[in-house]
């Protein structure tokens, strides 16, 4: 039996090779860089095994494997219907629907699309929203960064933020979109490989496949609600809400946000883009469900944890051998750079190539480059800051996706498919979902005390009023304010 101490040395020795090999791959990818599309998207010119290995690797953040074990460990597969089940959902309708349109129209951001179909208001309410939730979301993974280093390193919880962050910001400063995607597809395959690594072990402590089949109930893998619609402890109205809200989250929400955007845009083709999108969300739905798997089997091998973040690590420290303690905590050190470089390199790309042409409209590319890598230091220090005040993975990996969900969603998918879809429209549907959105949050608050049920089951009352507003608005504004078509960034009708 390998000390303790010796299998944590190794980890840690582990890690600062891979951090370091990360940190080389940035440095060489700044050269790489010579003006924004090689800084946000790569240069377009992604292959089918590069994009496949972004979207998933992004996808699979820390809010999947230790914000998931935590849910499921509580809850059973109904804990995780937002992510990896709805977020799955959400890249195979994307892959089918909207990649090979995106990529057909060459914007940089989101926020290009919002510009050239509904004008400039929409442009900066989206990018605005764009910040807002990826600042939130690399919030969480700092968190994560921390779950591990706590276990790996002994770390205080602040300590292991601070760390995290240190390490993402380096290599995202550097490199861009570049060394993201670089990077993304070794993350992937050491997340992997570790967590498939890990099973057998899970299994064999918790008394093998026929206890785990045995003692642990049927409707824990269920991901129905439960009877009298329980879900996450609620019941009735709420908990019904509370369920559907949490389809609606990724699966819908999800669809057009900046990172899932950015990577069928980084494509060398629309081909590419639909296919690696589709290929990701099947592996989505298929490996990203091992983290929650193993948070469920923990129950038979941990029955207390002070926090449930930390089942994973924790079950990985006790019972695998140095060598492959090693490599799962590379694997998870690996997943969560290969989310939070992704969230640390949206807001400021957002920022500069759709806000800051608004006040500077000619600042040349070198300008506009440094200004990125700055705003990279922003956007951390904001987040570091968020991490700290609120210390949850899941639910703040998952904020994002509502708030995306509640101000673009409708505009965008109705701006892809309905050629009446105008301005009117999308300001009506953005002030009509935002104004309902307050009362209802006030109103499940009141009931249960839950912050995070409260901002979350609002979404089935809302949306679909907002999208009726949208259509009812567009169609009785259609001469005064007549629709644009869907051009690419040339100019050109799609």
């Amino acid at each position: 039996m390998v000390p303790m101490e010796d299998k944590v040395t190794l980890a840690l020795i582990a890690v600062v090779a891979y951090s370091i090999i990360v940190l080389i791959i940035g440095w060489w990818a700044k050269d790489k860089i010579k003006n924004m599309t090689d800084y946000i998207v790569a240069g377009r010119r992604l292959g089918f095994w590069l994009t496949y290995g972004t979207i998933t690797a992004t996808w699979f953040c820390a809010g999947t494997v230790l914000g998931g074990a935590a849910m499921t460990y509580y809850f059973g597969v109904r804990g995780v219907i937002m992510d990896p089940i709805g977020a799955s959902v959400c890249l195979i309708i994307f892959s089918i629907f909207f990649a090979s349109i995106l990529r057909k129209l060459k914007y940089l951001t989101i926020a290009d699309f919002f510009r050239v179909k509904y004008g400039k208001t929409m442009e900066i309410v989206s990018s605005a929203i764009q910040v807002l939730a990826y600042i939130g979301w690399l919030g969480g993974l700092l968190v994560a960064y921390s779950a591990v280093f706590q276990v790996l390193l002994g770390l205080t919880f602040e300590q292991g933020v601070l760390l995290g962050t240190v390490i993402t910001v380096i290599y995202t400063f550097l490199g861009g979109m570049w060394s993201v995607t670089l990077t993304d597809f070794i993350q992937m395959i050491l997340l992997l490989a570790g967590l498939i690594i890990m099973i057998p072990y899970v299994i064999s402590a918790a008394g093998g496949w026929e206890a785990i089949t045995t003692q642990i109930p049927a409707d824990t893998y269920s991901i129905l609600p439960g009877e009298n619609f329980e879900y996450l402890g609620y019941v009735g109205m709420i908990g019904l809400a509370y369920y559907i809200a949490s389809w609606m989250n990724q699966a819908i929400g999800a669809l057009s946000c900046q990172d899932l955007v950015q990577r069928s845009l980084a494509a060398k083709d629309e081909k590419t883009a639909k296919r690696a999108s589709f290929a990701a969300g099947i592996t989505y739905a298929t490996l990203g469900m091992i983290g929650p798997l193993i948070g469920i089997w923990a129950r038979l091998i941990i029955t207390e944890i002070e926090d449930p973040n930390l089942i994973v690590p924790t079950l990985a420290l006790n019972l695998l051998p140095a060598p492959l303690f090693a490599l799962l905590t590379v694997g998870l050190i690996a997943l969560i750079m290969s989310s939070a470089d992704s969230s640390l390199i949206i807001p400021p790309s957002v920022i500069v190539n759709n806000l800051i042409p608004m006040m500077r409209p000619n600042m040349d590319e070198k300008t506009r480059i440094l200004l990125t890598r700055i705003l990279v230091l922003v956007t951390a220090f904001v987040s570091l800051a968020i991490a700290l005040w609120a210390a949850t993975i899941y639910f703040l990996t998952q904020i994002a996706w509502y708030l995306i969900l509640f101000v673009q969603a409708i505009p965008f998918i109705f701006g892809i498919y309905w050629r009446k879809a105008n301005r009117t429209g999308a300001i009506a549907s953005v002030v009509t979902n935002v104004v309902l959105w307050i009362p209802f949050i006030y109103y499940f608050y009141q009931q249960t005390e839950d912050i995070w049920l409260a901002i979350y089951a609002p979404g089935p009352f809302v949306i679909p009023i907002g999208a009726a507003v949208f259509v009812i608005a567009s169609l009785l504004t259609q001469k005064k304010d007549p629709p644009k078509p869907l051009l690419d960034i040339e100019g050109k009708p799609i």
